[in-house]
C-alpha cells in the first residue's frame, strides 16, 4: 500500500508547520523595522551633510577670496621680484628670501639650481639681473587653497661679456597654495613667455 504525503502527516506535524510562518513573522517585523530605522537616519545624515554644503552662498565665495587674493599677490609679487633681480653678491640673501615662500616643485627646483653651483657662476662672469613687474598679478582661484598669479616682468641681465645687457620680457605664471602654517607659499612657476626687447 502506498501512502501519499497528506496520510503520512501527524496532527503534531500540522502544528509544527502552522507554527514556522508565524515564528518567521515574529522576526521579520523587527528586522524590517530595523532596516528603515537605519535606512532614515542615513538618509538624514547624508541630507545634514548636504545641507551644510549648500549653506555657502556665492556672496560667502567671493568675500573669502577676495580677502586671499592680497595675501597670494603679495607673496607672488615678492618671489617674481627676488626672481628677476640678483648678482653675486646678493645671491645668498635671495636664497634666505625665496626658501621661507617656496614649496613642493618650485622650492626643490630652486634648491637644486643654487646647490649646482650658480652662485659661482655669477661670480664668474660677474653677471647680474635688474628687472621690474610690468603687469599683475593677476590672480585666480583653483580652489580655496591653490590660486594663480600670472604677471608680466622685464628683466635685464648683464655680465663680462655683455656689460650692456640684453633685456627680455616675460610672462610668468606662479602656482601657490595655501599652507596651514605659513600662509601662501609658490609650488609651482612657469615661464609662459619669453621675447627679447
Amino acid at each position: 500500500m502506498v501512502t501519499t504525503p497528506e496520510e503520512t502527516t501527524t496532527p503534531a506535524d500540522t502544528e509544527v508547520q502552522a507554527t514556522e510562518p508565524r515564528e518567521r513573522r515574529r522576526w521579520l517585523v523587527p528586522a524590517l523595522a530595523a532596516a528603515v530605522v537605519i535606512a532614515l537616519s542615513l538618509a538624514g545624515v547624508f541630507v545634514f551633510l548636504w545641507l551644510q554644503t549648500v549653506d555657502t552662498t556665492p556672496e560667502e565665495v567671493a568675500d573669502f577670496l577676495s580677502k586671499e587674493a592680497p595675501d597670494v599677490a603679495n607673496t607672488a609679487t615678492e618671489v617674481a621680484t627676488l626672481l628677476i633681480n640678483y648678482d653675486s653678491t646678493n645671491l645668498e640673501q635671495r636664497q634666505q628670501e625665496i626658501i621661507p615662500l617656496s614649496v613642493g616643485r618650485f622650492r626643490q627646483q630652486y634648491e637644486d639650481l643654487v646647490s649646482q653651483g650658480l652662485g659661482a657662476a655669477l661670480e664668474e662672469t660677474s653677471a647680474s639681473s635688474r628687472g621690474q613687474i610690468l603687469q599683475g598679478p593677476d590672480i585666480s582661484f583653483a580652489s580655496p587653497s591653490e590660486a594663480i598669479a600670472i604677471l608680466e616682468t622685464t628683466q635685464t641681465t648683464q655680465s663680462n661679456e655683455n656689460p650692456t645687457g640684453r633685456t627680455f620680457r616675460y610672462v610668468m605664471r606662479l602656482t601657490l597654495i595655501d599652507t596651514p602654517d605659513g600662509g601662501w607659499k609658490v609650488n609651482l612657476f612657469e615661464v609662459l613667455s619669453q621675447s627679447e626687447t
